[in-house]
Order: structure tokens, then C-alpha cells, then sequence
């Protein structure tokens, strides 16, 4: 029977987050599967907005498009800066966990160890 290493960490907000150490070495690597998807959605997100803001301004006027321009892309940056964010927290947290080093995570053989954890 196999043990398994179960790691708690008291967090800022007063309760405990336990994971195992394949739990960790997942939720790492489903937060670098985001980091790089999160760019790919950016992308999508801007055309989107412009194109958008392209056919409001055909339709009424230019100064509506530059408005939803705007808006929008405040609130595409708002939630790009919320996903970012917790993408960095979820990385953190299991590197925390694996009781590694935060410099692990520029390693270029990271995803290779997380998934020998994994097995």
C-alpha cells in the first residue's frame, strides 16, 4: 500500500488547504495549461471587441463604437487581470505545496517533473 504525502498550508483568509503531492503536480500543470490558453483567449477576446465596435459604429455613430471600444476592452482587461491572477495564485499555491522552490518555475523541465509526480 501506497502512503500519500498530504501537504496543509494555512492561508491568508485563516483556513487550511490540503493537497497530496499528485494533487499539487495537477493543479500545477492545469495552471500552465491556462497561462498558455489565457493568450490564445486574449487574442480571440480583442478581435471580437473590435469587430463589434466596427458594426455599432457602421450602424449609429463613431463616437457609440469608440464608447463600446472602451467599455469593452476595460472589461476584457479587467477579467484578463482576474485570470492572471488566480492562474499566478493556483501556481503558487502548488509549488507551495510541493514544497519546492518559487524559481522551479521558470525550470524548462517543470512540466516533465510534474507529470513524473503524477505517474
Amino acid at each position: 500500500m501506497k502512503s500519500k504525502m498530504i501537504v496543509s498550508l494555512q492561508s491568508k483568509r485563516g483556513f487550511d488547504m490540503t493537497l497530496t503531492k499528485k494533487q499539487a503536480a495537477q493543479l500545477c500543470i492545469d495552471a500552465l495549461n491556462s497561462e498558455n490558453k489565457l493568450k490564445q483567449k486574449v487574442i480571440l477576446v480583442i478581435v471580437n471587441i473590435v469587430l463589434i465596435s466596427a458594426v455599432i459604429t457602421y450602424l449609429t455613430s463613431w463616437y457609440f463604437g469608440l464608447a463600446c471600444l472602451l467599455v469593452c476592452g476595460l472589461l476584457g482587461q479587467f477579467a484578463h487581470e482576474r485570470m492572471d491572477n488566480s492562474i499566478q495564485a493556483r501556481k503558487l499555491l502548488a509549488i507551495k505545496s510541493l514544497n519546492w522552490q518559487e524559481s522551479e518555475l521558470e525550470n524548462p523541465d517543470l512540466l516533465a517533473k510534474l507529470t513524473k509526480i503524477i505517474g
